[in-house]
C-alpha cells in the first residue's frame, strides 16, 4: 500500500511501500532490501528447521539411558545368575546335612540294640522303641525336605532365597527378638574342658571331650574358667549323639567337692536327655510345663550356654530350634563362682568347643 510517509531504513520522504506483515514503511530501494532480506531469514528457519530434525533422528537413537539399561540388563542378568546358584549350592548343602542326619541316626538305631543285646541288656522295650526310630526315619525319608523357596518382592527383580521352614515360624521371631537384644550385653567365653571324672578324653587343647567306655556309664567333664560377674556364653557343637540323645550341659557351684559329683545334687542345675531338667536336685520331665524337649536334639547341632551371673540365671539356645531355656540359680545352693559340666552317657558321644569370633 502507497503513501506519503518516510522509509523506516533511510528516513526519506516520497513514494513509500507498506508491509503488511511487519507494518513498516520502505521506499523503492529498501522495500526490495527488506524483502530479500524476509527471504534469506525464511531460508535460515528452514535450514535450522533440517539441522534439528537430523539432531533428533540422531539422539532418540543414541540416548545415553540406552547405554545405562543395557548395563543394567547385563548385571541383572549377573544378578540373577549368581544368586540362582547359590541358592542351588545352599539346597544342595542342606539336603547333604538332612542325608547326613538321618544316616546316623539310623546306625545309632542299629548300634545301640547291638551294644544292649551284647551287653545282656536287650528287652522287648528296646526292640519296640527302636522299631518306632526307624519308622519315624522311614518317615523323614519319604517326606519332602522341609524347605521353602522365597521371593524378595521387594526388588524389580524378584530375587530367591532358600530358607528351612522352621525360619517362618513365631516362635522364632519371638527368640530372635530376646536373642538379639541379650547378645548386646553378653560376651563370648573361650573356656575348655579342663577336668574328667568318668569314661571320657579331652583331647584338641581342651576343645573336644569324648565318652570313650562301652557301657553306658556317665562321664563328667568340668570346665576350666570360673564364672562369678557378668553374662558369658559358650558354644558348642554335638561332634557326635547316641539315639536317644542323653547329654546334660549345665553349671556346678565350684565350690563342690568333685569326689562327690553327680549331676542330681542342689549344687548343680541344667538339661539332660529325656527331657529332663535338673534344678538343685529336684527333676522335671514334664515338657509342657518348662517346653525343653531334648528329642529334638541332634548330632551336629550347635547349642549356646550362657552364665548370667548378674541375673543369678543359665541359657540353653539349641540354634536349630531357636529356643531359649532359662533356669534361675539360687546362690544358696549352687554358690558363685561357677564352672561349666558337661556329662556324656553313651560311647563315642563327643562335644565341641566352638571357637568364639
Amino acid at each position: 500500500m502507497a503513501g506519503r510517509k518516510s522509509c523506516t531504513t533511510c528516513n526519506k520522504g516520497g513514494i513509500v511501500m507498506s508491509c503488511d506483515r511487519c507494518e513498516h514503511t520502505f521506499c523503492d530501494k529498501h522495500v526490495i532490501e527488506h524483502r530479500q532480506q524476509s527471504t534469506n531469514q525464511l531460508n535460515d528457519l528452514i535450514r535450522e528447521h533440517d539441522l534439528l530434525q537430523d539432531e533428533i533422528k540422531h539422539t532418540s537413537n543414541s540416548h545415553f539411558l540406552f547405554k545405562a539399561i543395557d548395563k543394567w540388563e547385563k548385571e541383572s542378568m549377573i544378578k540373577i545368575q549368581s544368586t540362582a546358584e547359590a541358592a542351588r549350592i545352599e539346597l544342595r548343602e542342606m539336603i547333604e546335612t538332612s542325608k547326613d542326619r538321618i544316616s546316623s541316626t539310623c546306625h545309632d538305631v542299629v548300634k545301640n540294640l547291638q551294644v544292649s543285646r551284647e551287653a545282656g541288656q536287650f528287652c522287648q522295650d528296646d526292640l519296640i522303641r527302636s522299631m518306632q526310630q526307624l519308622k519315624d526315619i522311614k518317615m523323614k525319608i519319604s517326606s519332602p525336605l522341609p524347605v521353602n523357596l522365597v521371593e524378595n518382592k521387594n526388588s524389580s527383580i524378584h530375587l530367591i532365597t532358600i530358607k528351612g521352614t522352621d525360619f517362618m515360624n513365631k516362635e522364632f521371631e519371638k527368640a530372635k527378638i530376646i536373642s538379639i537384644t541379650k547378645r548386646v550385653q553378653t560376651s563370648h567365653n573361650q573356656d575348655k574342658f579342663s577336668k574328667v571324672i568318668g569314661s571320657a578324653t579331652i583331647s584338641e587343647d581342651g576343645l573336644l571331650a569324648k565318652h570313650n567306655c562301652q557301657n553306658s556309664t556317665f562321664a563328667y567333664i568340668i570346665g576350666q574358667q570360673l564364672y562369678s560377674k557378668g553374662r558369658q556364653t559358650i558354644r558348642f557343637k554335638i561332634e557326635h549323639s547316641q539315639i536317644p540323645y542323653n547329654i546334660f550341659f549345665g553349671c556346678i557351684s565350684s565350690q563342690m567337692n568333685l569326689n562327690q559329683i553327680n549331676y542330681n545334687l542342689p549344687c548343680v542345675a541344667g538339661w539332660f536327655g529325656y527331657n529332663e531338667v535338673y534344678h538343685h536336685g529336684s527333676t522335671s520331665k514334664d515338657v509342657q510345663m518348662h517346653g525343653y524337649d531334648s528329642n529334638k536334639i541332634e548330632t551336629y547341632d550347635v547349642l549356646s550356654l550362657t552364665f548370667d551371673c548378674d541375673e543369678k540365671q543359665i541359657e540353653l539356645y539349641p540354634e536349630r530350634t531357636k529356643k531359649i531355656h532359662e533356669l534361675s540359680i539360687d546362690t544358696d545352693k549352687a554358690p558363685l563362682p561357677w564352672q561349666l559340666l558337661v556329662v556324656l552317657t553313651y560311647e563315642n558321644d563327643s562335644v565341641r568347643i566352638l571357637y568364639n569370633a
